[in-house]
């Protein structure tokens, strides 16, 4: 009997921590985007730090942001309640040390196709990124 009891608990939690990981591995991977503004093509990884958080890194073609035109973004992510990940703790890198605050995004996947899009720009218009990888 306290075997059966045994077995139903840790069974019960692998279900409720296997749905936990599942939306968290929804986000998981690389993606790539265009930016139909400037024809950059942006590399977009997300990856688990911990469970519901996040590390994630954008490496454009160009980026605009810095005066050369190279860089990258790292930042933290963490999901919110409505399942949007929430990019904060945003920096921009510029090639050759340069590095900046930038604005907070809120990162929206379509669950059936799981492209991600969110307003990259000022203008907030939409950059959409296509999961290439799940690794």
């Amino acid at each position: 009997m306290f075997n059966r009891l045994l077995t139903s608990a840790f069974l019960g939690l692998t279900v409720l921590t296997g749905s936990a990981l599942a939306d968290d591995a929804d986000w998981v991977g690389l993606y790539k985007g265009l930016d139909a503004l400037d024809g950059s093509i942006d590399y977009l990884s997300i990856a688990i730090k911990e469970p519901g958080e996040f590390d994630i890194r954008v490496v454009p073609s160009v980026f605009s942001l810095c005066e050369n035109g190279k860089g990258w973004i790292v930042a933290e992510g963490r999901l919110t309640d409505e399942g949007k990940l929430h990019r904060f703790n945003s920096r921009a890198v510029c090639e050759g040390g340069e590095l900046f605050d930038i604005r907070d995004r809120f990162l929206v996947r379509d669950e059936q196709t799981g492209i991600v899009r969110f307003g990259a720009t000022d203008d907030d218009r939409p950059l959409i990124y296509h999961r290439i990888s799940t690794q």
